[in-house]
């Protein structure tokens, strides 16, 4: 089962779970507050012996959820 990445806006809380892909687009109980938390769009990673992923420079940019929800013109 995958690990997904949730953030719950009420408290400002990142966390993650490891739940099943068939309910991967349902909300989930933040651990802090039980309020509902949304899923986070998460880079995928992974290790092997024979590939290595390529190496992801960390963003300079604001997380989506702190960028303005004004469409830019």
């Amino acid at each position: 089962m995958p690990i997904y990445e949730y953030y719950c806006s009420k408290c400002d809380y990142e966390f993650e779970l490891i739940r099943p892909v068939s309910r991967s687009n349902e909300t989930a109980p933040c651990s802090q507050c039980d309020e509902p938390a949304q899923r986070q769009l998460s880079n995928f990673a992974f290790r092997s012996n024979t590939f290595t992923a390529p190496k992801f420079k960390a963003s300079l940019e604001k997380p989506m959820r702190s960028r303005p929800e004004t469409p830019a013109s």
